[in-house]
């Protein structure tokens, strides 16, 4: 079964260096083509892999599907792979994946760090203890210092950054545990498997990553620049992952009053599914603008805010694309109803099924449709 786009950007309330005060988007960026990176990486991949390992039903975060895993585990058949770390340790993973929703933070922290491997030793590192003394005071010698230092090993300027942030956000025990055999198991899958699988994926995934460049050229950038435009970012980096298969990450990071916008959609093979990573693209990016207007409506706390986002970019997605790009729409409408792309179904009736799964209130509407007609 196809899944519904889970939108990631709900767990962005977690990451605190990335957002900023509600209705504070007041410049515009314009981009042009070349300054949209697109990308395949390894090191972003990697992570995913193993996440997309652990099954959360309903969850957001959840990367699992049956289609990806079946794919590994032929891959670790033919290339004979002895079973690796993760393989070992995935349902007590699995279990611990579950039961602390805390450990969803992952899905977003490797765009924290400068690169893969500070992040990978600062979640290794996650039970390091601080130097002694109050912040800025201090108490070691220089020789207490070097001893301290050659007992824990090199710690790279930014993982010794990261290392706070992180016990901050995975304080209990179980959450360390896990963080820890996580980085572990990133590690010994890409020695003993990963790195091979890509090289021999490497001729496919430069097929696919070309066929998407080729859209993109064509349309895909066209569709998605209006809204990056007024989305308040400075930077913009898509990534393209053969371990999504229907869903996507969007993950602002603020770095030096900068703001970098990092998303992560899955790596098509054909040109129809170029068009689906594009319209996951888009649900991301859209959230920057109307995440603001659900807050700016809301009252106060609600407990269904994440649903109520989600609702919004999907009307206001399809207010859009029915105004501007009309041959678009009743692909995108049967590809977030679940239905198939071949099911004739009437344009009216299945924008009707469409609202009724995706309900927003009518002041929200009615913001949405002036966001929309706004856009240039």
């Amino acid at each position: 079964m196809r899944l519904r786009l889970a939108g990631i950007s709900t767990f962005l309330m977690m990451l605190w260096m990335t957002e900023r005060p509600f209705l504070q988007i007041s410049s515009t960026r314009t981009f042009n083509l070349s300054e949209i990176q697109v990308r395949m990486s390894a090191d972003v991949d990697i992570v995913y892999h193993v996440l997309a390992h652990f099954d959360v039903p309903g969850d957001p975060a959840n990367l699992y599907s049956q289609e990806y895993m079946n794919q590994i585990r032929q891959a670790k058949v033919d290339l004979e792979t002895e079973p690796t770390l993760l393989d070992q340790n995935r349902l007590q993973m699995e279990t611990a994946y579950r039961q602390n929703p805390g450990l969803r933070f992952l899905n977003l922290a490797l765009f924290v760090a400068d690169d893969y491997s500070t992040f990978k030793q600062a979640l290794i590192r996650i039970n390091d203890q601080p130097p002694p003394g109050k912040p800025g005071e201090v108490r070691e010698t220089l020789e207490e210092r070097k001893v301290r230092e050659s007992r824990s090993g090199l710690v790279f300027g930014n993982a010794r950054r990261l290392v706070p942030l992180f016990q901050r956000r995975f304080p209990e025990p179980a959450e360390r545990q896990f963080i820890q055999l996580f980085a572990q198991c990133m590690d010994t899958e890409y020695t003993q498997f990963y790195r091979v699988y890509r090289e021999t994926r490497m001729e496919l995934d430069q097929q696919g990553f070309e066929t998407f460049m080729k859209y993109w050229k064509s349309d895909g950038f066209d569709i998605l620049k209006p809204w990056a435009a007024q989305s308040g970012v400075n930077l913009f980096t898509i990534y393209l992952s053969q371990v999504f298969k229907n869903n996507g990450r969007g993950v602002p990071v603020t770095e030096d009053r900068q703001i970098k916008l990092n998303i992560v959609a899955p790596l098509p093979e054909k040109r129809e599914q170029a068009v689906v990573s594009l319209l996951i693209i888009l649900h991301e990016t859209s959230h920057r603008l109307t995440d603001e207007i659900v807050e700016a409506s809301l009252p106060g706390r609600v407990t269904d805010l994440n649903r109520i986002r989600e609702n919004a970019v999907f009307s206001a997605n399809h207010l859009y694309l029915k105004s501007r790009f009309p041959g678009l729409l009743p692909g995108y409408l049967k590809f977030f109803l679940n239905l198939p792309a071949d099911k004739q179904v009437e344009l009216n009736l299945l924008e009707d099924q469409f609202r009724k799964s995706y309900p927003v209130s009518s002041d929200v509407q009615v913001r949405l449709e002036q966001l929309v007609k706004g856009l240039k």
